[in-house]
């Protein structure tokens, strides 16, 4: 039986007044799989990601997609009101009365701060309050731009053993960092260029036209 991908690039390029921020990008995303982009900050890392989610076009390649449902897609700006509580922001994304939420504030330390008002939290809360509609999403698909970024130890592991249980359910994954971990368990790694790295194993590949291309085996990390 044939796999069918739902995302699939081929040779994706992308350059900002002739000067390139990538090249020749192909890979594809089947179900179960899980891609991690990451680099310095500048390397085109939310660019590849708004490219694949339709947002901006390469300037060379292409990309299509096969989904039954929309994506789930968390940015690296949290998107949440600082002037609402943290109850009004989660009205505004529809999850105030999904049954799983009460138990998800315990979980990540805001149970108690319904109606706190979001800019008087740390920017890690914040943080943990954004990743919720990741925590109660229905999508086959969830792209996230620097997921880790403000986030205690704590909720580092919850947000990785979440992500795993999400592979277990047949979804996939396409995330960004700056660093390879603390998610690097969740993918394989390969590398190319100077600055960018995708990674991601079978049933996930990654191939790149690149003569610095190499190979980084996880025994390794």
């Amino acid at each position: 039986m044939t796999m069918t991908y739902l995302i699939k690039a081929e040779n994706l390029s992308y350059k900002i007044n002739e000067k390139k921020l990538f090249q020749n990008i192909s890979f594809e995303v089947n179900s179960n799989s899980a891609i991690h982009i990451t680099g310095s900050n500048g390397s085109g890392k939310t660019t590849l990601l708004r490219i694949i989610l339709g947002i901006s076009k390469p300037t060379r390649g292409i990309i299509e997609t096969n989904l039954n449902s929309d994506i789930c897609y968390l940015g690296h700006k949290n998107a949440l009101k600082q002037y609402l509580t943290v109850e009004d922001n989660l009205i505004l994304q529809s999850i105030q009365h999904n049954k799983m939420l009460d138990e998800l504030l315990k979980d990540i330390d805001l149970y108690d701060k319904m109606d706190v008002v979001v800019s008087n939290l740390s920017f890690g809360q914040q943080k943990k309050i954004a990743l919720l509609k990741v925590f109660l999403n229905e999508s086959e698909l969830l792209v996230l731009d620097e997921p880790c970024v403000g986030l205690d130890d704590k909720a580092q592991t919850f947000l990785t053993s979440f992500l795993q249980r999400e592979l277990d359910k047949n979804k996939s994954i396409i995330f960004s960092s700056v660093t390879l971990k603390p998610l690097i368990n969740l993918v394989g790694i390969f590398v190319f260029s100077s600055s960018l790295l995708i990674l991601g194993p079978p049933p996930c590949t990654t191939t790149i036209e690149s003569p610095n291309l190499f190979k980084i085996p996880m025994s390794s990390i």
